[in-house]
């Protein structure tokens, strides 16, 4: 398993103790970790450092509730974030995964194992989530394409050459390689290259 990079934004010394406790229990768990023990500053931390995971306090000096997890996930949409909660803050914390966090855990009932199997499993649906984004922005930019070509790609039904925006017909090869700068291999299809035997052999 890869190195696993994690902010503690906790303000409590004695859980913040605990959380690093735990960590240090999994064995063969490689990861980095850092800690805030305000919004602010995790928002400064975060800016500055790339992590894979927050596990967010819900009970921060300068931030409460559903409002601190919105503030990470706003600036920061791509990391995991696990948010800490008492249990007077059940309702909240479901809220928060309904926003956009991962998972949450109840600090009254965390254990070693609790905490390890949340933070693997936010990372990786995170991962999950981001790499549906970038698909679906890539299908998005491919559809855009598709409907920039066909409002300007005029076709000659004799040599098949592109009328461009600059009113100027260009072979088919050099307009795609003007715009992308892809190599074209120029091969023959087993149609034509068929065709291609008949016709010669026709004039032989």
């Amino acid at each position: 398993m890869n190195t696993i990079s994690i902010l503690v934004v906790e303000d409590n010394p004695g859980d913040l103790l605990l959380i690093k406790e735990y960590l240090s229990e999994r064995q063969n768990f490689a990861y980095d970790l850092m800690e805030c023990g305000t919004l602010e500053s995790a928002i400064a931390t975060l800016t500055r450092h790339d992590f894979d995971v927050v596990l967010l306090d819900l009970s921060l000096p300068d931030s409460f509730g559903l409002d601190t997890v919105r503030k990470v996930i706003t600036n920061f949409p791509e990391i995991a974030v696990v948010v800490l909660t008492g249990l007077q803050d059940e309702d909240t914390a479901i809220q928060s995964v309904r926003y956009g966090a991962q998972d949450y855990l109840e600090k009254q009932l965390l254990s070693p194992g609790m905490l390890y199997k949340s933070i693997v499993y936010a990372t990786e649906r995170q991962k999950l989530l981001q790499e549906k984004e970038d698909l679906l922005h890539d299908l998005t930019l491919a559809l855009q394409k598709i409907e920039s070509l066909e409002g300007i790609l005029p076709v000659c039904i004799s040599c098949k050459k592109i009328l461009d925006e600059k009113k100027q017909w260009r072979r088919i090869e050099e307009y795609i390689q003007q715009r992308s700068g892809a190599e074209l291999v120029q091969l023959i299809c087993p149609a034509c290259k068929n065709d291609m035997e008949k016709e010669s052999a026709f004039e032989r």
